[in-house]
């Protein structure tokens, strides 16, 4: 436990430490310490303290606790130029005196920061903070917790991760915060763009950013005034905490300060580093797809065959296609022709699923993005970046769709100048779950080579799967067998009758009937996706159903609780955040192989690496019997079976049913009426995302190449 960091003077030691900050000849480091003591007995708190003279906290921390150990004598024994500090005539008696009032001192620090600890914590407790939460806060502030919590309680919103703004504003409405603080304002402001991120945007228009404002901030006493948000927006942006520009029309865009550097560095490295073409002997580079296809007895469509050349002199280039187009082929021959070049040559996908999947397409490694930019957790950053880029000269990167507008800038900035780019993914899925929409962006600029397959093959046209899933494309009904004990095709339908309830009990009754009869292990065949999380049939429920189902509880299966959720001994998981101390990442499944309840552990076994959870680190993972259509994106299931009901009409969608059958390699089962299906169908794909890597891209290329 740290010391107490209030020094506590008498009236004589405030005056001789005057008289030390005041005397000629005294250094200038050892003035400074007094200073420090005498700015602490005033009630100024460490980091007050650090900021006046400019110091790291931390020495202002030591600084102090020296005082208790060493007290005045000591600084007025170092104060002496060119001497150390050295113990005068020791004997026995006065080192046995020291040590017993060193022991007082310490013990006294560890009770006073005990009380402080315990404090703290009662206080957190008290207003609704958990206690891994308030261990964060304490961990974070240390002895300046209950300062920061007094002064600006919305700090903790920016400096905790998962304290977030609502539970902040409750802290401050407990402290007698008034409605209409600055601090709330911008508080809020902040907690509004951070949630439309979430939302898939990267900036929002300032009368939206406004009005969004408005609906958290009105109390039943309080409702805030356009015109005193669009001042603290105004004075935010003098500070750049917020950065605007405005649009074509002249609407005032807001956005975070990392969103905005990100979105336009990324339009320019793009611009900067890939609108060369690669010179290129292309009548040497037909002859190679001449003989490559005729010694592996396979002919090309016209579309791959452009595909292949294009891939041959294109720096960057983006495949995209629908399910049965050939895109798994084609990017297989695109690597080989590069391997034939004496390219070397990095295969990187975002989840780890997806980046199985490429190894086994080329038979060469492959790594998430996270692990081919040598992600370290130390600095909470890349490794590999524009000063220490990848050492390969080509890069193919799958389920495109899927990358964010962080994540790309991060992989284009580790690409070396004069390395090509292969970008493969389905333009028609679903967006990446982070800001931005990157491919729709880069395809829709004009200035990035696009190969688009459209020709389903003849053996693709013989999968139900496919043929429904390109007609839920073109926003057609799709061909779908009704659900028998005697199925013949691969897409099948349950009624499922209208009520959610009722589809609960049909997906029970398929598990545990039909799915064992078609031959199908339903612990690790089937994966049952939903359009949202809540509802009977959102995954919070289903899961609770499935988990009772098919891992029901038995004497030898431990099981604990964690955040009202059971997890038991053979549960399937999903990783919810980045764990970068385990290399672990969002997406990422695993199953639970041991609890220890007594010690709160839980060891997880993540295809080949086994992790033991304890604490907090069990808010990283969740049920996966049944999952988001988001969060299966980039992965294959043999079996998936997908409730679609009017119940979560505002999350229902196209583009999410197209989604979740394009994830289904053998068994799809639609479970739903008729009536929903046809609303999927007509839907319009979610909501516009606000992004301007389009506009930014159009501009870059219209500006004189400069190299970065």
């Amino acid at each position: 436990m740290p010391a107490p960091l209030k020094v506590d003077l008498s009236p004589i030691e405030d005056q001789a430490l005057l008289a030390l900050t005041q005397a000629k000849g005294i250094p200038p480091r050892t003035q400074s310490r007094a200073t420090v003591l005498r700015l602490s007995a005033a009630g100024w708190t460490v980091l007050k303290i650090a900021q006046y003279l400019k110091w790291h906290p931390q020495t202002v921390r030591d600084t102090i606790h020296r005082w208790y150990w060493g007290k005045l004598d000591s600084l007025w024994d170092c104060s002496r130029p060119g001497r150390r500090r050295r113990w005068h005539n020791p004997n026995i008696k006065s080192l046995l005196q020291f040590k017993i009032s060193l022991f007082s001192y310490q013990l006294i620090f560890i009770l006073f920061s005990y009380i402080s600890y315990i404090y703290l914590m009662l206080f957190l407790h008290s207003h609704g903070v958990s206690t891994t939460y308030a261990v964060k806060i304490y961990r974070h502030y240390l002895d300046e917790a209950l300062a920061t919590l007094t002064s600006n309680p919305y700090q903790l919103a920016a400096d905790i991760y998962g304290i977030g703004f609502l539970r902040t504003d409750k802290i401050a409405f407990y402290l007698g915060v008034v409605p209409n603080s600055e601090f709330r304002y911008r508080a809020g402001l902040i907690h509004v763009l951070g949630e439309a991120a979430a939302d898939g945007h990267c900036y929002l228009p300032q009368p939206k950013l406004i009005e969004n404002v408005i609906k958290l901030l009105t109390t039943a006493n309080h409702a805030p005034e356009k015109d005193a948000l669009a001042d603290i927006i105004k004075d935010m942006a003098l500070k750049d905490d917020l950065i605007r520009e405005k649009s074509s029309d002249q609407t005032l865009l807001c956005y975070l300060p990392t969103y905005f550097h990100t979105e336009q560095n990324l339009a320019q490295l793009i611009q900067s580093r890939f609108c060369q073409p690669v010179a290129q002997d292309m009548p040497r580079v037909r002859a190679w797809i001449e003989r490559f296809t005729k010694s592996h007895k396979i002919k090309l469509s016209p579309q791959q065959q452009l595909a292949v050349e294009m891939a041959a002199y294109s720096r960057v280039m983006i495949l995209t296609g629908g399910p049965g187009c050939g895109k798994t082929f084609t990017t297989q021959t695109i690597v080989s022709l590069w391997k034939a070049m004496g390219k070397s040559i990095a295969l990187a996908a975002p989840t780890g699923r997806a980046a199985q999947r490429l190894s086994e397409i080329t038979q060469l490694e492959a790594k998430t993005i996270h692990r081919l930019l040598e992600f370290d957790p130390k600095t909470m950053g890349f490794l590999r970046d524009n000063q220490n880029p990848l050492p390969h000269t080509a890069i193919v990167a799958l389920e495109a769709s899927m990358l964010d507008l962080f994540l790309a800038s991060s992989l284009v900035k580790a690409i070396q100048y004069g390395s090509q780019l292969l970008l493969v993914g389905d333009i028609d899925q679903l967006p990446s779950v982070g800001p931005g929409q990157i491919l729709a962006d880069l395809i829709n600029s004009g200035h990035v080579p696009v190969v688009r397959l459209t020709k389903v093959f003849r053996q693709a046209q013989q999968s139900a799967i496919i043929t429904a899933a390109h007609q839920i494309n073109r926003s057609q009904f799709p061909t779908i067998e009704p659900i028998s004990d005697n199925p013949v095709s691969e897409c099948l339908w349950h009624g499922g009758g209208h009520h959610p309830k009722h589809g609960v009990k049909a997906i029970s009754e398929i598990i545990t009937d039909l799915i064992p009869r078609l031959g199908y292990n339903r612990a690790t065949d089937v994966q049952v996706l939903c359009p949202m999380s809540r509802g009977l049939l959102g995954t919070e429920n289903l899961n609770t159903v499935l988990q009772q189902l098919i891992n029901p509880p038995s004497p030898d299966k431990a099981e604990i609780i964690r955040g009202g959720n059971l997890l038991r001994e053979g549960d399937k998981i999903i990783q919810l955040t980045n764990d970068y101390n385990h290399e672990l990442f969002n997406g990422d499944f695993g199953i639970i192989k041991a609890i220890d309840p007594e010690e709160m552990e839980v060891t997880v076994q993540y295809g080949k690496r086994t992790v033991v959870k304890t604490g907090a680190d069990l808010n990283q993972i969740a049920l996966a019997w049944s999952l988001t259509i988001h969060q299966s994106q980039g992965s294959e299931y043999p079996v998936v079976i997908l409730p679609i009901y009017t119940q979560p009409y505002m999350m229902l969608s196209r583009k999410q049913f197209y989604t979740a059958l394009t994830c289904t390699k053998q068994l799809a089962i639609v479970v739903g009426s008729k009536k929903a299906i046809s609303k999927a169908l007509r839907s319009t794909d979610g909501q516009l995302r606000y992004t301007r890597l389009q506009k930014r891209l159009e501009s870059a290329f219209l500006q004189p190449t400069i190299a970065i």
